[in-house]
């Protein structure tokens, strides 16, 4: 649960640092229509959060089977939810009339969704070589029942952690990047 809160500092802090930083600037150059990004924002944060766990759940239900599953459907999940995440910034800071990412921003992402991946499939094997340690041959059974039941070692729980602080990274870096640009061009206005 504490990773939805990080999610939604980051948002909020997006809306607030470029509401600061935009606010007293010339209003036929900066308009910002601001209900509508933060409705989205709200909106798009509950479908992320709501709809990750729904799809989780399920695919724990109907599609874990075996091993290799496993494996693909935490790494996918993994990083598709720091694309979904990373996709929302994105939208956040077209509604409120930012400037694109730039490059080092994009490298930044790809990095980060390496990482990400990568220490995702680390944590995905701990908490696998723990089920069967629990369950043996019955893993497969009922899987989400397996899972839940299952205690994740401290190494896996550090693992998740960097793993949710490392998927912000890059919001946070574009966030650096949308201050920095608001900042220089400011002084011209």
């Amino acid at each position: 649960m504490l990773h939805y809160i990080l999610i939604f500092i980051i948002y909020v802090g997006f809306l607030g640092i470029v509401f600061n930083l935009k606010n007293g600037y010339r209003a036929d150059k900066n308009t910002v229509n601001w209900p509508p990004a933060v409705f989205f924002g709200c909106i798009y944060f509950i479908l992320l959060t709501a709809l990750y766990e729904k799809i989780l759940v399920s695919i724990l239900l109907n599609s874990v089977n075996s091993y290799s599953s496993f494996l693909a459907f935490s790494t996918i999940g993994s990083g598709t939810y720091m694309i979904l995440f990373s996709l929302g910034t994105l939208a956040l800071s077209k509604l409120m009339l930012c400037k694109s990412p730039d490059m080092r921003t994009y490298i930044v992402f790809i990095i980060g969704l390496f990482i990400n991946v990568t220490l995702m499939y680390r944590v995905a094997n701990l908490n696998y070589t723990e089920i069967v340690k629990n369950f043996g041959d019955a893993v497969f059974e009922n899987f989400y029942v397996t899972l839940s039941q299952t205690t994740r070692t401290s190494t896996a729980n550090l693992l998740l952690d960097l793993k949710w602080i490392v998927m912000c990274v890059p919001s946070v870096f574009y966030i650096f990047q949308i201050t920095k640009d608001l900042r220089e061009n400011s002084t011209y206005y």
